[in-house]
């Protein structure tokens, strides 16, 4: 249950995040953060479920995916602040893209190991 909650607020939250930062208007890109502030609350809550009940299995995994999953967060937040000042943030862009695919890369690694 916990890993399926999971799994499913990564593809909202990464929907939210891409509809977000797509958006012209600054009040509809600021919803769409609002959303995705409430999609990775519901991430954090089952990360630290699922990060608890395999800890003892692959330690150094679980502590990297940790870090990797806060710094996706701090990204997402970092793209849409550099947005609401009307940057144009591409680079920003890329980076939050790679850590985002090597966080879930991780994660599926851990749920089928």
């Amino acid at each position: 249950m916990w890993l399926a909650l999971h799994f499913w607020t990564w593809i909202i939250l990464t929907l939210l995040v891409i509809g977000g930062l797509t958006r012209h208007s600054e009040k509809r890109a600021t919803q769409f953060l609002i959303l995705a502030r409430l999609a990775y609350l519901v991430m954090i809550i089952s990360g630290v479920v699922l990060s608890i009940r395999t800890f003892g299995h692959a330690p150094v995994l679980i502590s990297l995916k940790f870090i990797l999953g806060i710094g996706t967060i701090a990204l997402i937040e970092i793209s849409f602040g550099r947005k609401m000042e009307r940057d144009t943030p591409h680079l920003v862009y890329w980076i939050l893209g790679l850590v985002a695919l090597l966080t879930v890369g991780l994660g599926l690694t851990l749920a089928f190991h």
